[in-house]
């Protein structure tokens, strides 16, 4: 490598002189699946979701509750007990006998407040929680393996793209050969006076076009490196041997197998069925709030230092609760707009279902034009290739001149990186 050339090409050759460890593609996948950042975030969301599962079942239990104040009244509590108001009895005659006035002395009180109450009517509103808790956490799911099919993607497209780099490195080390062997010619002709300094300096820029070519190459592929690396969750200046593989020339799978396929695992079908499983279950829970809350209740109330009052006081029975009975319509409303959601939901399921199915397809007839294309495209730089080895014989033979060598030269690179855009498309193309 001639010296002054980027920093990119100084980089690779400063390597480790060892060969990486082979790491293929399907290994990529896997470390990716379980190490990638943003995966692992999205799981974090299924165990948010089953510790809301666990908080909703805990609303099936007694629930209990506890209120105490205590402080000095700010005023003395005067009141009048009027003649007999507390019965007239034969044996004593009117209690009390004349109207009778009590005064309390302003002294520290405490009065608590308690309650255990089991719920009754609550149990389907409960249990209709708990199903939407449960709705929630296959929705995560759902998403985190959408995330997860997302990654998997981006690997094996970065995966791709480092196999194509470094396949385009070897044209580019091929071209330069060819280019330098020209300038030597060109070099050489020039000294023996058959060629003028034009061409040599034509000779020259080529090559050190070619040479920026290359740098900008190297330097891709660093960056694609980079990449892969940050998507397993690794140092980014990890070095990477990839496993370089051939298109396939056969088709790996049928459309209607393809189509089958894709309706099963997709994560936003199944995503979509689940946002509408909850729609409903939206409807049942605001449906639900027409039931009072009846429960099963133990009552507790104390009065500490509070004349005239008992200081205990046990209650067991039931207990009725209704939140607004007449809300004027606003429930109504409500399930009104939660039953134009399910019906969005309808139409969402059904038109991720056909874009899905279109996704396939369209994919499946990307794949089969991409084959074919990268088949004439190796078949082309393959010819091109040899047409320059041929172009660049007969220029030192002085059988052509400098002109058709650097001319071929160009068609070589372009027919090279054809190659390189039609593989790249059959691997985005690629399941």
């Amino acid at each position: 490598m001639l010296s002054g050339l980027p920093i990119g090409s100084t980089k690779i050759q400063a390597q480790s002189p060892t060969t990486p460890p082979l790491l293929t593609e399907q290994e990529a996948v896997e470390i990716a699946r379980t190490a990638n950042r943003e995966t692992k975030k999205t799981a974090l969301d299924i165990d948010r979701a089953a510790q809301s599962i666990l908080e909703a079942k805990t609303n099936y239990f007694p629930q209990s509750s506890i209120n105490v104040t205590s402080g000095y009244p700010l005023g003395v509590f005067s009141f009048t007990l009027p003649k007999a108001a507390l019965g007239t009895y034969p044996a004593t005659g009117p209690i009390p006998a004349t109207n009778t006035s009590i005064t309390t002395s302003q002294n520290f009180a405490e009065m608590t407040f308690a309650f255990v109450a089991q719920p009754l009517s609550q149990l389907y509103k409960i249990h209709l929680g708990v199903e939407i808790a449960r709705s929630e956490r296959a929705m995560a799911v759902e998403s985190t393996r959408q995330q997860s099919q997302s990654v998997t993607d981006q690997v094996r497209q970065s995966y791709h793209q480092i196999c194509i780099l470094e396949a385009q490195l070897i044209a580019d080390e091929t071209q330069e050969k060819a280019l330098e062997e020209a300038l030597r010619i060109a070099e050489n002709n020039f000294v023996q006076g058959t060629a003028l300094e034009a061409d040599k300096l034509q000779a020259k820029a080529a090559l050190t076009q070619e040479r920026y070519t290359k740098a900008k190459d190297e330097d891709a592929l660093l960056s694609a490196k980079e990449q892969l690396n940050l998507l397993l969750a690794r140092d980014v200046d990890t070095e990477i041997s990839v496993e370089h593989l051939a298109p396939s020339t056969v088709e790996e799978i049928n459309l209607s197998e393809a189509r089958t396929t894709a309706l099963k695992q997709r994560p936003e079908i199944r995503l979509a069925k689940l946002q509408l499983d909850k729609a409903n279950l939206d409807v049942r829970q605001e449906k639900a709030g027409y039931i009072p809350d009846v429960n099963a209740q133990l009552t507790y109330i104390g009065f500490q230092n509070v004349e005239f009052l008992p200081k205990n006081v046990a209650v067991a029975g039931f207990s009725l609760s209704w939140r607004n009975p007449w809300d004027w319509g606003k429930r109504k409303a409500n399930l009104t707009s939660l039953r134009d959601v399910t019906k969005q939901q309808i139409l969402t399921a059904d038109d991720i279902t056909q874009q899905v199915t279109l996704d396939v397809d369209q994919k499946f007839r990307a794949l089969r034009q991409a084959r074919l294309l990268v088949g004439a495209s190796a078949l082309s730089k393959d010819a091109s290739a040899e047409s320059l080895r041929n172009v660049t014989n007969q220029f030192q033979e002085n059988e052509v001149l400098l002109s058709d060598v650097l001319q071929q030269a160009a068609e070589d690179q372009k027919q090279s990186q054809n190659y390189m855009q039609a593989l790249g498309a059959y691997w985005t193309a690629r399941p």
